[in-house]
């Protein structure tokens, strides 16, 4: 049954208008037909790091609550190892039906800057949506002396005396700080770990004097004053709302660093929109949950959300950043 258009516009031809419909109706029906069906199993959740990572904590802290809300079964598969390779090439691989979903990090954007080939590619992926995010920190430990930052700066401009840690060579905690040292003028010295915690027991043992990392690696230690740690500067310019009292480069005048990390989600390309659309609806739905925001909060994990449209530009604008960061470091593939 058709309605009159409420509206002072010439009648349609109502022959014509049904045809049409028949069609568009034809047309759409496999695609929504899919969307009304999925999921009918159960979906893998893929973490391309080991267990008991930040991701993983993430991957689990959503998987009971996505099974409530697809009412199917959601397995937490960890693929760790080549720095994310593994998993994200598992899921690139994987049937484009929406049963097969990553959870990634920075790596989706950076990864082509550290190593010579990759067996996949970012056009490999369909955005879902960015869910969180967490800061890369410079942080003091007990062997330094200066332990103001404008006063590292200052001094820091004037000597290579000073080093810092971090956990590895192209990660962002490092790049973080080379961009500093760029735009400041300091000359640190980076010394490599194959880790935060190594790196973290570098610090505190006075064999470095500074490191960066992020909070969850070393608020521990900073709240207990016999340590001698402190966070010194947030690696970008807004302030985390979990370490609200730690100034950001802005608060001292030092633009264009944002060495902030993050998750989100992934699916192979060519899944269908539709599939796409009802994955982003659902992982919306578990972040917005207050009790899961109360979860990442207390691991120094800013819930945010995105729509797949701005995780794909967002993704796209971290590439380009990093890539720079990593020729302006002298970093070459490996």
């Amino acid at each position: 049954m058709f309605n009159r258009p409420a509206c002072s516009a010439k009648p349609v031809f109502l022959p014509a208008l049904f045809a049409l419909s028949v069609t568009v109706a034809l047309g759409a029906t496999p695609a929504l037909a899919q969307a009304q069906e999925y999921p009918s199993r159960p979906l893998s959740i893929v973490v391309p790091y080991p267990p008991g990572s930040a991701s993983d904590f993430v991957a689990r802290l959503f998987q009971p609550r996505l099974g409530e809300v697809f009412k199917q079964g959601v397995i937490v598969e960890n693929r760790p190892g080549a720095s994310t390779n593994i998993g994200t090439e598992h899921v690139a691989r994987a049937a484009p039906d929406g049963y097969t979903v990553l959870l990634q990090a920075p790596n989706i954007a950076t990864n082509e800057f550290a190593f010579t080939s990759l067996r996949w590619k970012r056009e490999d992926f369909a955005p879902v949506g960015q869910l969180v995010r967490y800061s890369n920190v410079l942080v003091v430990g007990p062997s330094a002396q200066v332990r103001d930052f404008k006063q590292l700066v200052a001094a820091g401009s004037k000597t290579s005396a000073f080093n810092y840690g971090s956990a590895g060579t192209g990660s962002l905690s490092n790049l973080g700080v080379e961009m500093l040292k760029s735009h400041s003028g300091m000359a640190m010295q980076h010394i490599t770990y194959p880790g935060p915690a190594p790196m973290i027991n570098s610090l505190l043992g006075g064999h470095i004097q500074y490191g960066a990392t992020n909070p969850a690696n070393f608020m521990a230690h900073a709240k207990d004053p016999t340590k001698k740690v402190a966070p010194l500067v947030v690696l970008g310019s807004q302030r985390d709302s979990t370490i609200p009292n730690v100034p950001t480069l802005a608060d001292f005048g030092i633009q264009g660093i944002e060495a902030y990390g993050w998750f989100g989600v992934l699916v192979p390309a060519k899944t269908p929109p539709a599939v796409v659309a009802r994955l982003h609806t659902e992982f919306m739905k578990v972040l917005a949950l207050p009790e899961v925001a109360a979860r990442l909060r207390a691991e120094y994990i800013e819930p945010l959300g995105s729509t797949p449209e701005e995780f794909g530009r967002f993704i796209a604008a971290e590439n380009r950043k990093w890539g720079d960061a990593f020729r302006a470091a002298g970093i070459k593939p490996e």
